[in-house]
């Protein structure tokens, strides 16, 4: 009698155990309940729900308090500059792209700056260009990004003036019309083919001699040696486009224009990727620096 008993306790206890360490497929079901995983989404839900309340509620805050809670940019003044920069690139990007669709595809011209004077109302009529608003507006306002804007250096700066300057006389100063093919004959035509060429000229001075200014931010060696290659592509690039823009000049199809193009994209890279540049070395810079301070604290 009393073995059965403890054969009876025995099972008992080999049942309990069975039912505290249960089967490994069983712990993984539990450990993933579709009830559990609804709840984790639903708790990403609530949180990004949360994250979007307080973005609203820090940008109504008052400004003092937006202020102190940007310590390594109270001003947002490397903020401003980056937009600046973007700004500068993608109002490029978008100049032939709202020439050539305002103007009609079916009335693609030879160059970007025939668009100041065509009409398909009156093709010969000088500045009756449908795009001439576009066209200097964009212009002026490329140019005024660029007189306005603080280069990292004097040289920097003063190349960037120059060049914008250069770009408001492009705009005000227009090509010869009817397009000839031969070299511009009025002073405004003249003004005009001589201003394009200082711009890009004054570009690719920035692209090859001052870019690299800023690369003392970065730490990387392999990064540095990256960026100072892209610039001297790129400000090589800029050096041919007036170039090839002369030589192509006069002749028949939309080889200037294809040169105008691609001279304004490798402009537009120029400052996109600079602003790339610049905004990673910064963010670099203030994690290794919060880093040391954290090292650094008791």
């Amino acid at each position: 009698m009393s073995q059965l008993r403890d054969r009876t306790v025995s099972e008992s206890d080999m049942t309990s155990g069975a039912s505290a360490c249960p089967h490994p497929t069983d712990r993984w079901a539990g450990a993933h309940n579709p009830k559990d995983i609804r709840t984790d989404a639903e708790a990403g839900h609530h949180a990004g729900g949360r994250f979007l309340s307080a973005r609203i509620i820090s940008l109504l805050s008052p400004a003092t308090k937006q202020i102190f809670a940007r310590p390594t940019d109270p001003l947002s003044v490397a903020l401003s500059y980056e937009i600046l920069r973007n700004g500068i690139g993608v109002l490029a990007l978008a100049f032939p792209i709202v020439m050539l669709v305002g103007g009609g595809l079916d009335d693609v011209q030879g160059s970007l700056s025939a668009y100041y004077h065509f009409s398909p109302a009156a093709p010969g009529r000088y500045g009756a260009g449908i795009m001439r608003d576009a066209f200097v507006g964009m212009l002026c306002a490329i140019g005024s990004f660029l007189f306005f804007y603080r280069g990292h250096s004097l040289q920097e700066d003063l190349a960037l003036n120059l060049a914008g300057i250069s770009v408001v006389l492009v705009a005000f100063m227009p090509t010869d019309w009817p397009s000839i093919a031969a070299p511009s004959t009025t002073v405004a035509g003249t003004i005009h083919w001589v201003s394009a060429t200082v711009f890009f000229v004054m570009i690719a001075y920035v692209c090859i001699f001052r870019a690299r200014d800023t690369l003392c931010l970065t730490r990387d060696a392999r990064r540095r040696k990256t960026f100072e290659r892209i610039y001297i592509v790129l400000g090589g690039l800029m050096l041919v486009t007036p170039a090839a823009a002369a030589i192509s000049f006069g002749q028949s199809g939309y080889a200037t224009l294809i040169i105008e193009i691609c001279g304004i994209i490798v402009f537009s890279a120029f400052w996109l990727v600079k602003g790339y540049e610049i905004r990673s070395s910064l963010r670099m810079t203030a994690s290794d620096r919060f880093t040391t301070l954290s090292i650094s604290s008791p």
